[in-house]
C-alpha cells in the first residue's frame, strides 16, 4: 500500500515537471520564432543601409530631378486620368507626385484635404502593373473609395473585419496565385499588425514581382506626436523592411516638422521625396457675424441665412460643438426649417 502511494506521489511529481518542460519548449520555440522574425527584419534593414550608403556615396552631388519634365508615361497618365477618373486637369502637385511614384521613388505627401490625395496613388495603381496596397484607418473612407473605384471600372476591394468570407478567399487568391482581377486592396493597420496570414499571402505576392505600390493614408497617426496618433501605425515600417524595393507613399493633410521627420524614420523611407502643398483652398471663404446671446435667435439668424444663400436645396453640414448638442430641440428645428 505504501508502495503504490509512493509511486502515485512519483507519477504525480513526473507529469508535473513533463508538464512543465512542454511550458518551457513552448516558450523556446516562441522565442526562436521570434529571433528568426526579428534576424530576417535586421538583415533587411542593413541591405537598406548599405544601398542608401551606396548610393549616397556613388553620386554625392546628384541634382534634384524636374519632376514636373517629361516623361514616358505621360500620354498614358494623361488618358486615365481623363477617360478612367474624369478630371480633366491635376491640381497642385499631383503631377509631379505621380511622376516620382512612377519612377519608383518613396514620397511623403503634406496637402490639405481636398487637395486630391487619392489620386496621387489610384492613378499610378491603375498604370502600374500588379497590385497596390492602400493602408487606412477609417472603414467608412475605405468602403467609400472602393464603391468610387468599382464605379470607374477600377477592381479595387477591401480586406478588414467586415470583409465576407468569399471575397476574402479571392483576395487571398489574387495576391498569392495572381488569380483573379485586383488593382488596389484596402486594409486597415490591424491588419498589418495582427494577421500573419495575410503577411504571409503579402509577401508571395511580391517574391512573385505582383506588389507594385504601398500607399500609406493618414500617416500622421504614426507619430506619437501627431495629433491622431494610432498604435497600430507603428507597426507599418514593417512594410518598407519587407518589401524593400516596393515604393512607398505617404500621405497626410496635415503635419509639423517633427512630424514628418518622425513618420519618414518610422516607416523607413530615408530618401523619400517630399512635396507640401498649400493650404489654402480657392474654394473656401469665410465670414464672421455677431452672434445673439439668445439661441432661439442665432437658430433663426442661421435659418434665414441658409435659406436665402442657398435657395437651390443645396446640400451643407452645420457644425456643433458637441454632438449632445445635435440633439438639442433648436438644432433639429434648423434641420427642420432649412428643409421645407
Amino acid at each position: 500500500m505504501e508502495d503504490e502511494e509512493n509511486i502515485e506521489d512519483e507519477l504525480l511529481l513526473v507529469e508535473s515537471q513533463l508538464n512543465g518542460l512542454q511550458d518551457k519548449i513552448k516558450t523556446l520555440l516562441d522565442q526562436q520564432e521570434e529571433l528568426y522574425e526579428r534576424q530576417a527584419q535586421l538583415k533587411a534593414l542593413l541591405e537598406i543601409s548599405k544601398t542608401s550608403r551606396d548610393t549616397s556615396n556613388s553620386a554625392p552631388s546628384v541634382a534634384l530631378e524636374d519632376w514636373s519634365g517629361k516623361f514616358s508615361w505621360d500620354s498614358q497618365a494623361d488618358d486615365t486620368r481623363f477617360n478612367v477618373f474624369g478630371i480633366s486637369s491635376y491640381r497642385s502637385n499631383q503631377r509631379e507626385i505621380i511622376n516620382s511614384i512612377m519612377s519608383g521613388k518613396d514620397v511623403l505627401v503634406i496637402m490639405a484635404a481636398g487637395g486630391g490625395k487619392s489620386l496621387c496613388y489610384q492613378l499610378p495603381a491603375v498604370l502600374r502593373d500588379g497590385i497596390t496596397l492602400v493602408v487606412s484607418p477609417l472603414l467608412s473612407l475605405i468602403q467609400d473609395q472602393v464603391m468610387g473605384l468599382a464605379a470607374l471600372g477600377i477592381p479595387a476591394h477591401m480586406l478588414t473585419s467586415t470583409t465576407n468570407k468569399e471575397i476574402e478567399k479571392f483576395i487571398y487568391k489574387a495576391l498569392e496565385k495572381g488569380e483573379g482581377e485586383l488593382k488596389i486592396l484596402y486594409v486597415t493597420p490591424e491588419k498589418i499588425s495582427k494577421s500573419k496570414r495575410f503577411m504571409s499571402k503579402l509577401e508571395k505576392c511580391h517574391h512573385a514581382g505582383r506588389l507594385s505600390l504601398v500607399a500609406i493614408d493618414e500617416a500622421h497617426c504614426c507619430s506619437q506626436w501627431g495629433h491622431d496618433f494610432r498604435p497600430d501605425y507603428k507597426n507599418l515600417g514593417i512594410l518598407k523592411i519587407q518589401f524593400p524595393s516596393v515604393p512607398m507613399i505617404a500621405l497626410t493633410a496635415t503635419a509639423t516638422s517633427k512630424v514628418q521627420m518622425d513618420l519618414i524614420e518610422m516607416l523607413h523611407i530615408p530618401r523619400s521625396v517630399k512635396f507640401v502643398s498649400t493650404v489654402n483652398r480657392p474654394n473656401l471663404f469665410y465670414r464672421v457675424y455677431e452672434k445673439s446671446s439668445v439661441g432661439k435667435v442665432v437658430i433663426d439668424e442661421i435659418a434665414n441665412f441658409i435659406s436665402e444663400s442657398y435657395p437651390n436645396n443645396e446640400s451643407g453640414i452645420v457644425y456643433c460643438f458637441s454632438r449632445k448638442e445635435c440633439e438639442q430641440p433648436l438644432v433639429k428645428q434648423l434641420a427642420q426649417s432649412t428643409s421645407q
